[in-house]
């Protein structure tokens, strides 16, 4: 049998979601699906196969429903856009050092409720350990200019310093 590429979560959400959009028996069924998540038309016959053969199997009682966490809330739009980062403002991170001086590491929800209220409480943590790797550097070894690189002793009576 050839190789066949392995769904994520996400893709299966995204073809569960498409299922509704364009109802079996449609014209042009399979074809519209895999055009809306941009796969080849043989591997969503393949992954469409394999689920009316899952659901034959879980209707004789033969399978058991795995359990998956609650995400049914997924709109088409969520599950299909990619996600990119947007970087972090100076006056963020100002607030990000700010909120460390106070609550230290390890208190990223507070951080994030209390002083970066533009980022969740997983994009403050992965802030910091951005900002913690850049601190460990030796200051010849940093390539370029970054916003890790301002500190909050850099920044005492100097807005605009990126600490360097």
């Amino acid at each position: 049998m050839a190789w066949i590429p392995p769904w994520t979560r996400d893709d299966d959400k995204r073809f569960e979601l498409a299922l509704v959009i364009f109802p079996e028996g449609s014209a042009s069924f399979l074809e519209n699906i895999a055009q809306l998540l941009q796969k080849p038309l043989g591997l969503v016959k393949y992954h469409y196969d394999a689920l009316v053969y899952d659901v034959a199997l879980v209707e004789s009682g033969k399978y058991a429903l795995p359990k998956y966490p609650d995400d049914d809330n997924v709109s088409l739009t969520e599950a299909t856009q990619s996600k990119h980062g947007i970087p972090w403002t100076e006056e963020e991170h100002r607030l990000f050092l700010d909120g460390l001086n106070k609550y230290g590491k390890g208190a990223w929800s507070m951080i994030s409720r209390e002083f970066v209220k533009t980022r969740t409480k997983i994009q403050v943590a992965s802030h910091a350990q951005k900002y913690d790797k850049r601190q460990k550097l030796d200051i010849n070894k940093r390539k370029r200019r970054s916003i890790h690189d301002i500190t909050s002793e850099s920044t005492m009576g100097k807005p605009d310093n990126f600490g360097v």
